[in-house]
C-alpha cells in the first residue's frame, strides 16, 4: 500500500478551487452564492482569478522554498452539464499540473472539494443513488489527463458535513433555505445537510471507494486517499463520554475505511472541548481565541499523536492553518504547529507530509472574504499578490521538522 506514496516529505500549501479561481458559475456554490437572501455572507466573483494566474502563484509556491502544491480540479468546469465533458477544462488542469513539475513541484489533486455541478446537485447530490458512478467516471478523467501526480485525495473532509450540520440548520432562516432550494433545484441536503449515516453508510464512503478503484484502474500506481476534518478533542470534567462519543461518530469510522487506502489527509485548526452537558466548544477559562476558533498550534501534533497510536495508514497533512489578521501571530503559529507535528513523528506518527492552508487569503465559503489564511495577500482590483512574513518564516522550517528523524 504505501510504496505508492512518493519518496520523501510533501512539504506545500494547498489551494481550493472555488475559493481562489473565480466565476466558477456552474457549480452549486455559485447558484447558493447568488440566490436571494442567501446563505452566504457575499459571492465569490473573481476571487483571486487563479484560474489565469496559476503560473504567478506556482512561481510563489517555488520561491518560498515549498516543494509540493495540492489544488483542486472544479468538477464544474469540467463537466458543466451531465454528459459534456470540456477537453478545454482539463487541458488546463494539465498545464496546471505541468506547471509545478517545471518548477520541480510535486502537484497534488483534490477531486472535490465542497463544491459539485449545478445539475449534479439538482440531482440530488452527495446523497443521490447515482453519485458514486458519476464522481467515479470524473475521478478517472481526471487522472487520464493529467500526468505525474503525487497523490490524489478524492473528497475533501468527507465527514464535515456531517459535524456541521447543526451549526448550517441553526443558520438558515426559511427565507434562505427556500431560495437555496430554488437555487439549486433540489433540497438543500444536496449541498451539506446529510447525516452521519448518509457519510458512512450511504454515498459517502461508497462515493470515495468507486473513485479510488476508478483511479486506480487508469492509475495503477498512483496513491490516493480522502481528507477529514479531524479536530483535537479535549474533555471537562464528566465530558469525556460525550467527548468520546464525537471521535467514535464522526472520525473513527471514516479512519477505519481509510486503512484501504494509502493514505488518509489530515485537516486540524483547532481543538473542541465536551462539557458534561453535552455541549461543545471553546474551552472555558479565558482560552485565546480567533474568529472563534480556540488559537491553539498544538492540536494538529495531538490529532497525529491520536491517529497513529490506534489506525495504521500513513498520514499527510492536507491542511492546518490560521485564519486571522495578525501575520506575526500567524508566524508564531505556524512555528508551534510544526513543532507539534515533528513531536508526533519523533513519537512514531507515520506523517508523509505537510501543507499550510492556505497559499492565498480566498474566498471562505458562506464567511465571504473577511477571514485571511493565506501566506500571500490579495489585494485591490488588480489582485496584487504579497508575500506575507509568515510565509518567509515557513520556508524555514523544514530542516528543523526532519531534523534526526
Amino acid at each position: 500500500m504505501t510504496g505508492r506514496l512518493p519518496p520523501g516529505f510533501l512539504w506545500g500549501t494547498a489551494t481550493a478551487a472555488h475559493q481562489v479561481e473565480g466565476n466558477n458559475v456552474h457549480s452549486d456554490c455559485w447558484a447558493l452564492e447568488h440566490a436571494q437572501p442567501s446563505l452566504f455572507l457575499e459571492p465569490s466573483g473573481d476571487a483571486a482569478d487563479h484560474y489565469h494566474r496559476y503560473a504567478e502563484d506556482i512561481g510563489i509556491v517555488t520561491a518560498l522554498g515549498f516543494d509540493a502544491y495540492r489544488f483542486s480540479v472544479e468538477w464544474a468546469r469540467v463537466e458543466p452539464e451531465a454528459g459534456f465533458v470540456s477537453q478545454a477544462a482539463l487541458d488546463h488542469y494539465r498545464r496546471v499540473a505541468d506547471a509545478c513539475l517545471a518548477r520541480g513541484i510535486a502537484p497534488v489533486v483534490t477531486l472535490h472539494h465542497f463544491s459539485q455541478p449545478r445539475w449534479m446537485a439538482a440531482r440530488g447530490g452527495l446523497v443521490s443513488h447515482e453519485f458514486p458512478e458519476r464522481f467515479a467516471e470524473q475521478a478517472a478523467r481526471v487522472v487520464r489527463a493529467l500526468d505525474g501526480l503525487a497523490i490524489v485525495c478524492t473528497i475533501n473532509e468527507l465527514n464535515l458535513p456531517a459535524i456541521a450540520a447543526p451549526y448550517f440548520r441553526g443558520r438558515a432562516s426559511a427565507a434562505q433555505r427556500a431560495a437555496a432550494e430554488r437555487a439549486l433545484g433540489a433540497p438543500l441536503d444536496a449541498f451539506f445537510l446529510h447525516s452521519p449515516e448518509e457519510a458512512i453508510f450511504g454515498n459517502g464512503l461508497a462515493a470515495h471507494r468507486a473513485a479510488r478503484a476508478a483511479i486506480r484502474a487508469e492509475r495503477p500506481s498512483l496513491a490516493v486517499g480522502m481528507t477529514l476534518a479531524l479536530s483535537e478533542e479535549h474533555a471537562e470534567p464528566g465530558g469525556e463520554a460525550h467527548r468520546d462519543a464525537r471521535r467514535e461518530t464522526y472520525y473513527a469510522p471514516f479512519l477505519d475505511a481509510a486503512e484501504e487506502d494509502d493514505f488518509v489527509g489530515v485537516q486540524t485548526y483547532s481543538r473542541m472541548t465536551s462539557r458534561a452537558d453535552g455541549t461543545v466548544g471553546v474551552a472555558k477559562g479565558g482560552v485565546p481565541t480567533t474568529m472563534g476558533w480556540e488559537d491553539r498550534p498544538e492540536a494538529i501534533g495531538a490529532v497525529c499523536e491520536w491517529v497513529a497510536g490506534r489506525w495504521k495508514v500513513p498520514i499527510v497533512v492536507t491542511e492546518n492553518g490560521y485564519v486571522g489578521d495578525d501575520d506575526d501571530r500567524r508566524a508564531v503559529f505556524i512555528d508551534a504547529a510544526i513543532a507539534g507535528v515533528r513531536r508526533a513523528m519523533a513519537r512514531g506518527a507515520d506523517v508523509r507530509g505537510y501543507f499550510y492552508w492556505s497559499l492565498l487569503d480566498n474566498f471562505e465559503w458562506m464567511l465571504g472574504y473577511g477571514q485571511k489564511f493565506g501566506l500571500v495577500a490579495v489585494e485591490g482590483s488588480a489582485k496584487e499578490r504579497k508575500i506575507k512574513s509568515s510565509a518567509r518564516v515557513m520556508a524555514s522550517l523544514k530542516p528543523r521538522l526532519l531534523k534526526d528523524l
